[in-house]
């Protein structure tokens, strides 16, 4: 214990309380919970509707036994089964400690020898995966970009709206005459793939008492709608560096 620096219970009777177990075990849920929403969220944007990332996939790699054509995201769903096991152990750990009877009783035994060495397995097989997830992750640029072309400028309205507050313009007034434009543009898109919303913006004469037309089709460009998430990822970037062991940095590096 000293050499892993774990401080010992002060008084305990014939166990110890059951309770540290539970705290163990939530640890490890919370990692399990972390890595369950990263793969549920793969799974959402590998399918054929939304598409733009795929999982690793070999060569050789079956995807249906009936189906040629699919790539199931295997290892995703992999992470999210071990990941919905562990979190059920909580539970169990919870009653051991809570239902310790005058911390005499021994009916924790038999699912601690299964679920605390399982927990740890679990969470390394989950961890593992995830790395190789990330290590042979396929982004379909391309397809980002035809998104962020369709859809960008609806995303980038209100930037339009906060410009036009900015120039005196009212909230509500601007506010509604955005959303009629928007409605409009969206089922111009639906019926014809079209998306003509710079264009009914840069045309309204209510608008354009407060920004010029080439005003209005700059703020609709989404490719510089980003905020502070290119500082935010290089901050992330330099953290995650920053933690790696020195033999972990000279490899990625």
């Amino acid at each position: 214990m000293n050499s892993l620096n774990l401080e010992a219970f002060p008084i305990t009777t014939q166990t110890y309380p059951r309770m540290q177990d539970y705290r163990l075990i939530s640890g490890l849920a919370d990692v399990a919970g972390a890595l369950h929403k990263f793969a549920f969220d793969l799974r959402l944007l590998q399918s054929p509707g939304f598409g733009g990332l795929q999982e690793p996939f070999g060569d050789k790699q079956v995807g249906s036994s009936a189906m040629p054509f699919k790539r199931n995201p295997v290892a995703a769903e992999k992470i999210c089964s071990l990941a919905r096991e562990t979190t059920a152990w909580v539970d169990v750990a919870w009653q051991n400690g809570a239902t310790s009877l005058l911390e005499r009783t021994l009916d924790d035994s038999a699912n601690r020898r299964s679920m605390i060495p399982e927990a740890f397995l679990a969470c390394d097989e989950m961890l593992r995966t995830t790395s190789q997830i990330l290590q042979g992750l396929v982004i379909d640029r391309d397809h980002f970009q035809s998104q962020l072309k369709r859809f960008g400028p609806f995303a980038a309205i209100e930037r339009v709206l906060t410009a036009l507050v900015q120039a005196g313009a009212d909230r509500q007034e601007m506010h509604e005459r955005l959303r009629q434009h928007s409605m409009k543009a969206w089922e111009t898109y639906q019926t014809k793939g079209k998306n003509p919303l710079k264009g009914l913006l840069s045309k309204d004469t209510a608008l354009l008492k407060y920004l010029q037309p080439a005003r209005i089709r700059k703020l609709l460009d989404a490719s510089t709608y980003v905020g502070l998430a290119p500082v935010r990822a290089k901050e992330m970037a330099a953290r995650i560096r920053g933690r790696l062991a020195p033999e972990q940095k000279e490899v990625n590096s």
